[in-house]
C-alpha cells in the first residue's frame, strides 16, 4: 500500500517560488520541490474534461472571492497546453519550465517533483493571494504573487491547462490565459 500523502501546503512541504527571469509581465512560473513520491515512468498529458473542471473550479472559486466574473474552459488552449508540455517532458532536461516569452497568452507554470493533482497546483498559485495587497497593488516584501494575480485577472475570460507527468514521477503544469492577465501597473480586479 502506498504511503497516504496530504495534500496540505505545509505538510507536503511545498515551496513556490515566481522565476522572474525572461518571463515577459504576462506570464508567471511556479517551482515547488517536495518529499519524492515513488519513482514512475509513466509520461502522458492530460487534458481531458474531468481534468478540466479540476482546473477551472480552483481558478473560478479565487476569482469569486474577489468579485471577478468566472473562466471559460478553452478546448483550444488546453490543447496547447497539451503540445507544449509534452515537448518539454520529451527535451534532453526532461520537464524544465516552458519559454513562453513569445507567447500571446497568459502563462502560469507549476512543477513538483510528484504527481501533483490539477487542483493542487492551482491551489498554489492562489495561496500566493495572501502576500497580495490589493490597496496598493504590490506583494510583500520579499514575496512573489504573480501566479495569483494571473488566476484573478479580471479581464481574462477562458483558461486552457495540461499536465506532463515526467521520469521519476514529476509533474509539469501549464496553464493558458486569454486574454493575458499581469500587465505592469495595472491592478488584477
Amino acid at each position: 500500500m502506498a504511503p497516504q500523502r496530504s495534500f496540505s501546503m505545509t505538510a507536503a512541504s511545498l515551496v513556490f517560488l515566481l522565476a522572474l527571469g525572461a518571463a515577459p509581465s504576462h506570464a508567471a512560473r511556479t517551482l515547488a520541490s517536495g518529499a519524492a513520491a515513488p519513482a514512475t515512468t509513466n509520461s502522458s498529458s492530460t487534458s481531458n474534461a474531468t481534468t478540466a473542471s479540476e482546473y477551472l473550479a480552483p481558478h473560478n472559486q479565487a476569482r469569486l472571492a474577489v468579485g471577478v466574473p468566472p473562466l471559460r474552459w478553452s478546448a483550444d488552449l488546453a490543447s496547447a497546453a497539451a503540445a507544449k508540455v509534452t515537448v518539454q517532458r520529451q527535451q534532453a532536461a526532461g520537464c524544465g519550465f516552458a519559454d513562453m516569452g513569445g507567447s500571446p497568452y497568459g502563462t502560469n507554470q507549476g512543477w513538483a517533483s510528484y504527481r501533483a493533482r490539477p487542483a493542487e497546483v492551482v491551489a498554489s498559485w492562489v495561496a500566493q493571494g495572501k502576500f497580495y495587497s490589493h490597496g496598493n497593488n504590490t506583494c510583500a516584501a520579499g514575496r512573489q504573487c504573480g501566479t495569483y494575480t494571473q488566476v484573478v485577472w479580471r479581464r481574462m475570460q477562458e483558461v486552457g491547462c495540461a499536465q506532463a507527468t515526467c521520469a521519476a514521477g514529476a509533474t509539469l503544469t501549464l496553464c493558458l490565459y486569454n486574454p493575458h492577465g499581469n500587465v505592469q501597473g495595472q491592478s488584477p480586479y
